[in-house]
């Protein structure tokens, strides 16, 4: 039992080696999305938040989402029939569920991290899936990408005592274990957004030299205006005042259960349950959390490469320059101004000079007044409008895809084609995250599986199927139904679906789901009222054409 603790311990320590380094870098990224600067002084422009948003809403949407199963070749037409009515509950409990919200929140955040992960569980009936900050993780290996190959990983929480309590109601060993929980183990980190005021940040933001993020520092000069026109300065941190545990599961792979064993510590080092992750209400030999990265251009890391890392130099030029320039202006307004000749003249008479309509005078022969006007360069603003061009080009964002013009566009075909062309890397984001999506949604189906007893209507042969989803089979992949995810292959999705129906390869009312326009299942029944009354004119139709009398066109 002794070495079987060390081991856990030494597990802990070997996942959690990078985790204080990675949280100070998470610190500051948070802060240059959310300020556009190192700290939560802010800039005049946040351009890095505006980018990041524009960008992840070309990648997801989460009111156009739908889920479809991709079943193995030797499936049965039973199952075929069971994945239609499957798929529309995995698509239901994404949802309800509030996931598409919390996945577009997850997916944001990837952006100025590298990574997020879902923890996806059963609550009650249904669902639930919780966003997980890099910060509170930590894996064996770095250098494998996929959760999977890891062999141990930890996930690191805080909860309340009270809470534990009635987690730990039944327990024999309640008393115990409450009497020695606290806060402060080895495990233990500042709240993300609180701790920077303790931390002192001194590693380069994006690895490169120059752009060191110091706590209550900004780079550049602000104009000498001594933080005048500046908004309230808040950091939107959370502000808890109960007493919070530092909680910790260990997650180790058993190959002889081939599960994970979960190991649930409590700061300062007190273990509290020792099981099986299929007995936490876990898929067995599935991880209960599912990575979300927008990019995979690193594959040798498993904390991906942070897109607002890559910001952080143009938003500091950006920042620098604009400072400048609003220094120029205020001294162009207010221009420095020196006196030759005026001995003796008081502060307020020369003040009184400078408002409008102020005249001053001298008893001193030849004296005058040097106004010191700075030159304005031209075109400075250009050089704004480059930066903001970086930002687009970082980002793979053309003016065509931003609703802008294009030199040479003068069809709407031609704005098509280049909006097409010029998406290729915001696709690539796309189908990434898609591939999140998709494992996300693949979780909730194998837990419904595994807890729900809602029964299911399969149409097969003119036949209604009833049938649990613990009845269907295991052998299958949830999809993301035709790229439905992103807003960039609406079109494409739009086009194929016309191309189908012309091609007589589906019905109309599988039209309506493709397109899945408002009041889809008010159109659905109008078209079967359509539907019945083109069958009676045809049919009447034909037989006029066997009595042969002409069809009756109306009047005249």
């Amino acid at each position: 039992m002794l070495e079987r603790s060390r081991l856990y311990e030494e597990l802990v320590r070997q996942c959690t080696a990078t985790r204080m380094d990675r949280f100070n870098f998470y610190q500051t990224l948070r802060n240059y999305y959310l300020f556009g600067s190192a700290d939560a002084k802010g800039a005049p422009y946040n351009k890095i938040g505006s980018t990041v948003e524009t960008l992840a809403s070309f990648i997801y949407s989460p009111d156009t989402l739908r889920f479809s199963l991709q079943l193995g070749t030797e499936a049965s037409h039973d199952d075929i029939a069971k994945a239609v009515p499957l798929a529309r509950e995995v698509t239901e409990q994404w949802r309800v569920s509030k996931t598409h919200i919390l996945f577009g929140v997850a997916l944001r955040w990837a952006h100025v991290f590298g990574i997020t992960l879902l923890k996806v569980l059963w609550k009650g009936n249904r669902t639930r899936s919780y966003l997980v900050e890099p910060h509170q993780f930590g894996v064996l290996r770095e250098d494998l990408t996929e959760l999977s190959d890891q062999e141990a990983f930890t996930h690191h929480y805080t909860i309340t005592k009270t809470q534990l309590g009635h987690d730990l109601k039944g327990n024999p060993r309640k008393d115990t274990i409450l009497g020695r929980v606290g806060r402060g183990g080895a495990d233990s980190l500042p709240q993300m957004s609180t701790g920077l005021s303790r931390l002192l940040v001194g590693s380069p933001v994006g690895g490169v030299p120059g752009s060191i993020a110091i706590p209550g520092g900004m780079s550049g000069i602000e104009g000498g205006i001594g933080g005048s026109g500046r908004g309230p300065t808040y950091d939107y941190a959370p502000q808890v005042e109960v007493d919070l545990i530092d909680m910790c599961d260990l997650y180790v792979w058993d190959d002889e259960q081939e599960d994970y064993q979960v190991v649930t510590r409590a700061a300062p080092d007190v273990v509290i349950y020792d099981r099986p992750s299929r007995w936490m209400g876990h898929v067995k030999g599935i991880a209960p959390f599912v990575t979300v990265r927008p990019e995979f251009n690193l594959y040798d890391y498993f904390w991906g490469s942070s897109f607002v890392a890559r910001l952080t130099w143009l938003q500091d030029w950006r920042t620098d320059r604009t400072y400048q320039i609003r220094a120029l202006l205020t001294k162009q307004v207010n221009p420095p101004m020196t006196m030759i000749g005026g001995v003796g003249i008081s502060e307020e008479k020369f003040l009184a000079y400078g408002a409008a309509g102020g005249r001053l005078s001298s008893s001193v022969p030849n004296a005058k007044i040097d106004v010191h006007a700075p030159h304005m360069p031209e075109n400075i603003f250009t050089e704004l409008s480059q930066i903001d061009s970086m930002f687009d080009d970082q980002a793979g964002l053309g003016h065509v895809l931003q609703g802008k013009g294009e030199a040479g566009v003068r069809s709407r075909g031609q704005a098509d084609l280049m909006a097409r062309l010029g998406s290729s890397r915001p696709k690539e984001r796309a189908i990434a995250a898609e591939e999140s999506a998709e494992e996300v949604a693949g979780l909730v189906l194998r837990l419904t599986q595994d807890h729900s007893e809602q029964r299911f209507f399969a149409h097969l042969e003119g036949q209604t199927l009833p049938f649990t989803a613990e009845q269907f089979t295991r052998d299958y992949e949830v999809k993301v139904d035709g790229h439905s995810s992103s807003p960039i292959f609406v079109e494409d999705r739009k086009h194929d679906a016309i191309t189908l129906l012309e091609a007589h390869a589906i019905d109309r009312e599988t039209l309506l789901d493709l397109f899945d326009p408002p009041n889809l299942q008010d159109l659905k029944e109008r078209l079967k009222v359509l539907e019945k009354h083109e069958q009676e004119a045809k049919k009447l139709e034909a037989q006029m054409a066997q009595s042969g009398q002409a069809p009756h066109k109306g009047k005249r």
